[in-house]
């Protein structure tokens, strides 16, 4: 059986010494409270972009990895390598290097390298011969 409370036991109170106080507390901290709930929903906000943003990029470079294999594919194949540019060295060590190989040259007539323009000019005439071989 449910018992009755008295009504003594149901209703209390408690005095609040200044209250306009203690409202302006609460409010205060309520403030602070939405406050940082708005900064948190921003943060939220732009840690969804960023993911979105990363994905988009994720997407663009598979397509131009995709794009650049299509572009190695359709392109012929050839011997030559990409020469690898490198920054302009001082004028001493430059100057040390061609002395040093014009001494080279005047002690050993030795096989001299091909230069770039040698070179396309051999690949030149090999894609000429491999053309006529096709026709």
């Amino acid at each position: 059986m449910v018992k009755k409370k008295s009504q003594s036991e149901e209703l209390f109170f408690v005095q609040v010494r200044e209250p306009t106080e203690a409202r302006r507390y609460i409010l205060e901290t309520l403030k602070e409270i939405v406050e940082l709930l708005h900064r948190f929903e921003k943060f939220r906000h732009l840690r969804h972009e960023k993911i979105s943003k990363i994905n988009h990029m994720r997407v663009l470079i598979k397509q131009a990895n995709k794009m650049l294999g299509d572009l190695r594919a359709k392109l012929p194949q050839t011997n030559l390598r990409a020469s690898a540019v490198r920054e302009a060295p001082q004028r001493k060590v430059a100057e040390k290097k061609q002395k040093a190989k014009i001494e080279k040259k005047q002690e050993k007539p030795q096989k001299r390298e091909m230069t770039e323009l040698e070179k396309l000019e051999a690949e030149l005439s090999s894609i000429e011969v491999k053309l006529k071989s096709l026709t």
